[in-house]
């Protein structure tokens, strides 16, 4: 069966010991522990090479010896040892370095920097890009990420959050011990029906081998049913979010107060404020809503618990506003009413409504380039009365004409004060 291959496959092909002619069996194992009854081939694990079941050598042509094999072996170890620091701090000014993830593939976002700025950086889905080739999952500019998250974490951390909290944790933890209370209980069920049966089992006697057969597969039946009882409490435990200690509560508890002033101070570190981050935040899920501005967000806490709201993103054209139609239907409103593109622009303005970049106000020239994409234009009076006009004033093409000038060169001099100019009121 041929397939796409993807980076894991080529990893395998570097990994597996059949490509020095070596035959192996038992390099991935079952483990009951993580065994789940809703995926079939769940719970393998890749064991060590002492722990395999077979391992013959020379049995087919080699691609490569077996040193090489070892080595490749080495080198992966070493690059997994360096990149599989779930969530570590590692340098550069993101603050959520590791800790963002895909809310379509499940992957971590990667982190690029501006090489022309180290301010400036993008989380970024790469993991398409890095198997297939192909385009970026999604992208969130680092900034508006970083600072909602910031924001979200110091008012986690003042006090009065913090003890609603560590009390909402205490809460989720007694659910828990109540939960793992009622799995013992049918744990130690499922044993005595086990026990039962045996003693059932070894109290017949040989002569009566239906009866034996019958009891013996009763019992089969109460082992199988305890085993995946098992199965099923160890999955519950294992799903379970990481609990806080008491230890680490208090010490919480003790840096509430200080948090503000020491995550502000100019000794503190871009690590340091990571690693502040990282005592509380589990991880951090985004999902940008196609090119438009917003951004879902929900931040998983320490301990349980999450924060859901959707962040604006700055995009790099109008057209990629999700109130982009809205904004359409009113400057077309508005400039069949006669208003002037600089009066359109402050109303938008006022109105609350905000361009591409966020932080940035609408411009005339914006107003204008729009107004020609929709094809609409203001319906300004043309005003040629001399009535109109004062001592020693012209109108620009007139004045142009008299003095055999451009009217780009009018215009210039107008805007560098060279030429005095008023504008009619419309």
């Amino acid at each position: 069966m041929w397939r796409r291959p993807n980076r894991a496959t080529l990893q395998n092909i570097l990994k597996h010991p059949l490509y020095t002619g070596t035959y192996a069996y038992g390099r991935r194992q079952g483990d009951p522990r993580r065994k789940n009854s809703a995926h079939r081939r769940s719970g393998r694990v890749v064991m060590e090479r002492n722990a395999w079941h077979a391992l013959v050598r020379d049995c087919c042509p080699a691609y490569l010896t077996w040193e090489e094999y070892e080595d490749n072996l080495e080198r992966l170890a070493a690059n997994r040892a360096r990149a599989e620091a779930k969530g570590a701090v590692r340098s550069g000014s993101a603050l959520l370095a590791g800790l963002v993830v895909c809310a379509r593939c499940h992957c971590r976002l990667g982190v690029h920097y501006d090489h022309g700025s180290g301010a400036s950086f993008v989380y970024e889905c790469v993991s398409r890009t890095n198997h297939y080739g192909g385009p970026r999952c999604q992208h969130v500019p680092g900034a508006c990420l970083d600072r909602f998250v910031r924001q979200q974490v110091l008012a986690a951390l003042e006090p009065s959050s913090l003890e609603l909290s560590l009390a909402a944790t205490e809460r989720l933890e007694q659910e828990r011990a109540d939960l793992d209370r009622l799995w013992q209980q049918r744990r130690e069920r499922a044993a005595y029906e086990v026990g039962r049966a045996e003693r059932q089992y070894q109290a017949v006697e040989p002569e009566n081998r239906l009866v034996a057969r019958t009891l013996e597969r009763a019992w089969e039946e109460k082992l199988a049913a305890q085993q995946k009882l098992d199965e099923d409490y160890h999955r519950f435990v294992r799903e379970q979010p990481r609990v806080l200690t008491a230890d680490e509560r208090e010490a919480i508890r003790r840096l509430a107060a200080d948090i503000p002033a020491l995550w502000q101070a100019s000794t503190t570190t871009a690590e340091d404020r990571k690693e502040i981050v990282r005592q509380v935040v589990e991880r951090v899920v985004v999902d940008a809503q196609g090119t438009s501005e917003q951004v879902r967000v929900r931040i998983d806490w320490v301990g349980g618990g999450h924060t859901e709201s959707t962040i604006v993103r700055p995009v790099r054209n109008l057209s990629d506003l999700s109130s982009y139609p809205q904004i359409c239907a009113r400057v077309r409103q508005l400039t069949q009413e006669g208003w002037a593109a600089t009066a359109i622009a402050d109303q938008l303005d006022a109105e609350g409504v905000h361009p591409a970049h966020a932080g940035v106000h609408f411009s005339a020239q914006t107003i204008r380039a729009l107004q020609h994409e929709l094809g609409v234009t203001a319906l300004r009076p043309r005003i040629r009365s001399r009535s109109v006009l004062g001592t020693d004033e012209w109108w620009p093409a007139e004045l142009s004409r008299i003095l055999d000038i451009p009217k780009s060169s009018l215009y210039h001099w107008i805007k560098q004060g060279i030429v005095q100019a008023r504008q009619l009121d419309e």
